[in-house]
């Protein structure tokens, strides 16, 4: 551990400190504590600061990423090849629906949430908010929709895709008085 003092004086052009020294003193340093004290001398202000701090211990260097590695794809376990086209269009509603949002796809839904709803297909908002990380807000922004695209039987064409991606009912289609249908009943 060493204790060092930098001497910094203020620079009325840039109207501040000029803290290059210490800067310079604090690469490579893991820092304990810093004190400081402020005086004038001669009509010119000064700041001296006392560091305490000893050298970082050494840190493994990252590996370069090889494009496409490193990233959370844990995912891929959960869903089969039969299910992937279902995954892809879910994955290609989040791109959308983030895009308009102005938000990274992951805040919608991470693709292990996505997995586990191709894996899973829930059929109520309550099976749906049971998967990890999928709470009452996500539900209430994104759960019809959801929930519309994951009725779609497995294999569904590509025109079924194209119909899914608009803000969706995920009652539309059943008959009045079927399971989870509209019976014109509230409640």
């Amino acid at each position: 551990m060493q204790v060092r003092v930098v001497t910094l004086r203020f620079d009325p052009v840039l109207e501040a400190f000029d803290d290059s020294p210490l800067q310079e003193l604090l690469k490579g340093r893991e820092v304990f504590t810093i004190r400081d004290h402020f005086f004038v001398r001669n009509g010119v202000p000064y700041l001296a600061v006392v560091v305490t701090c000893g050298l970082k211990p050494p840190v493994e260097e990252p590996k370069p990423l090889e494009k496409g590695r490193g990233r959370e794809e844990s995912w891929r376990a959960l869903v089969s090849a039969e299910d992937l086209p279902l995954f892809n269009t879910l994955r290609e509603w989040r791109a959308e629906r983030a895009r308009r949002e102005g938000v990274p796809p992951y805040i919608v839904f991470t693709n292990r949430q996505l997995a586990a709803m191709v894996r899973l297909r829930p059929g109520s908002f309550s099976a749906l908010g049971a998967i990890e990380g999928i709470g009452k807000a996500k539900l209430d922004n994104y759960g019809r929709e959801m929930l519309a695209l994951l009725s779609r039987p497995r294999g569904g064409s590509d025109s079924d895709r194209r119909e899914s991606r608009g803000p969706a009912d995920p009652d539309a289609g059943k008959t009045p008085g079927s399971p989870g249908g509209s019976d014109g009943k509230d409640g």
